[in-house]
């Protein structure tokens, strides 16, 4: 247990000594008077502020989780490779995990957010806009459809094509969770929600693989050695060695801040457009 305090202490001394990254302050929560001045359609004003203080605080909760995981990174660096192991599961794994997962529920956070406020700023501004969102059941009875990312993305660029700056945001929104950032982490997200993570720092995971191909077959040639031949129409399943290799910790640390970092810029084109529109609205008297 004094190992741990001790740890925790170094911790907090190097929390206290600056120089984390992110070097930006926490998003602020400025937005509220600018959206409850406007007349709004029904509840649409308070839709629009309680969503984008919920969107603020995941971002800053990932802002904060960062500081941390670069602290910690820090301290680790002083312990030799057994207690760093001990440390790294007591203290530091669990906010890993978090940060690895916010790019894509950043993104998807922000289709939401966005989709809900860009509509509700159509409905205040044309009266001949349908409060309809493509999902939405069109009988008794029905459900909802869930639409794929693609899909939700296809139907925020619907509402936001009127205005000028909707593409920009909608290109930007694309930049977080990318397929780069997919493949430098190994798809950490998808392995963790569906199958099995990358370890962090030590350890492969799935070192025997199944996968189904093409099937071939080994055709003669004419020169008297054989060859692989894809065999039209049949398929075969095959096993092999494999293996996910652990994802270095500083370097996931990295690559993690430049999603924040287009996620932040996302926030910031996202409250740009929105308060460009909001304007056309009727003041409230």
């Amino acid at each position: 247990m004094g190992f741990l305090r001790e740890a925790f202490d170094r911790y907090l001394v190097r929390c206290d000594a600056g120089s984390l990254e992110p070097e930006l302050d926490y998003l602020p929560y400025d937005f509220e008077e600018d959206v409850s001045r406007y007349q709004w359609r029904l509840l649409g004003g308070a839709l629009v502020e309680d969503e984008l203080r919920e969107l603020t605080n995941i971002l800053n909760n990932w802002h904060d989780m960062l500081l941390r995981w670069h602290a910690w990174n820090e301290v680790l660096a002083e312990y030799a490779k057994d207690d760093a192991w001990d440390l790294r599961r007591e203290f530091l794994e669990p906010l890993v995990h978090h940060c690895l997962l916010s790019p894509s529920a950043a993104r998807d956070t922000f289709l939401f957010v966005a989709t809900n406020s860009f509509h509700q700023l159509r409905l205040g501004l044309d009266s001949t806009y349908k409060d309809f969102l493509v999902g939405d059941p069109t009988s008794p009875g029905k459900r909802p459809k869930h639409l794929t990312r693609p899909q939700k993305e296809s139907r925020l660029a619907d509402i936001v094509a009127p205005w000028s700056d909707g593409e920009s945001f909608i290109a930007q929104l694309k930049t977080v969770d990318d397929d780069a950032y997919r493949e430098l982490t190994f798809d950490y997200r998808n392995r963790a929600s569906h199958a099995i993570a990358p370890r962090l720092a030590l350890g492969h995971t799935q070192t025997i693989t199944r996968f189904v191909e093409q099937a071939k077959r080994l055709e003669k040639q004419e020169d008297g050695t054989y060859q692989d031949v894809l065999v039209p129409g049949q398929m075969t399943v095959c096993y092999g060695y494999g293996g996910t290799p652990p994802l270095e910790l500083e370097e996931a640390r990295q690559e993690n801040l430049e999603q924040y970092s287009r996620a932040r810029l996302t926030y910031e084109s996202f409250r740009s457009l929105l308060l460009k529109e909001m304007r056309n609205l009727s003041k409230k008297k």
